[in-house]
């Protein structure tokens, strides 16, 4: 009579799913570009089991798509425990801007959760006038270039020489920049100051710190170092 009892407990849990902890609920996340977020999305009893579920984006058109499905998103999305079914939350690598949206965990029996996404680009740090910088010659020097939120990756960072036209960074095509020249901080992904080595008079002059249709201008002086 118990093991039958403990069996008819055992099947409604079965058959009652999961429910979401935060059913019809909005839950804002924040996240930067180049970065990581997790949407999260849980049963309220972790002992639940899930048979059905989907993570949808809502498009322009407040149709709702699955992520799994879409193609662009193959790589980037993933769960984040696929360990625990009753955690669903969402892991969403290398955000992108057009990522930002409005999301839904659904389980069967109809359970959602709702999280909308706010992803943060970069901003240049931008100045009414060109910066200047002084260098020596044979010296280094940083000429600075990073965006308002030191958290946020661009998606291209381009530096160049203004006289000249040139590509700098990162094309290394340029055989006088040849391992002279790199990002100051590649952990920190909202520096893109430009660390620029051994320098010549001819690197004097105007230099465009370039992100995503966005610059500022950095004109560096060369001068002979004098010791007294």
């Amino acid at each position: 009579m118990r093991d039958c009892l403990y069996i008819s407990l055992l099947m409604l849990h079965i058959s009652a799913g999961c429910n979401l902890s935060n059913e019809g609920q909005r839950i804002d996340v924040t996240g930067y570009t180049g970065g990581s977020v997790l949407l999260p999305c849980s049963c309220d009893d972790p002992k639940s089991t899930v048979n059905t579920f989907t993570w949808e984006i809502q498009n322009h058109g407040y149709e709702w798509m699955n992520v799994f499905e879409d193609e662009k998103y193959r790589g980037r999305f993933k769960l984040f425990n696929e360990t625990s079914p009753a955690n669903l939350s969402l892991l969403i690598s290398d955000l992108r801007e057009e990522d930002e949206g409005l999301y839904r965990c659904m389980t069967k029996p109809h359970s959602v959760t709702y999280v909308s996404l706010t992803v943060t680009g970069c901003d240049l740090n931008r100045r009414t006038h060109t910066v200047e910088v002084t260098g020596y010659l044979g010296e280094s020097v940083v000429l600075p270039c990073s965006c308002t939120e030191s958290l946020a990756k661009p998606d291209q960072i381009k530096w160049t020489f203004v006289k000249n036209d040139e590509e700098i960074y990162p094309s290394e095509h340029i055989e006088r920049y040849k391992n002279r020249r790199k990002l100051l901080n590649q952990t920190n992904p909202g520096n893109l100051s430009l660390y620029l080595s051994s320098l010549t008079k001819e690197d004097q002059g105007v230099y465009q710190c370039y992100v995503s249709s966005r610059f500022i201008f950095i004109r560096l002086h060369v001068k002979v170092l004098y010791i007294h």
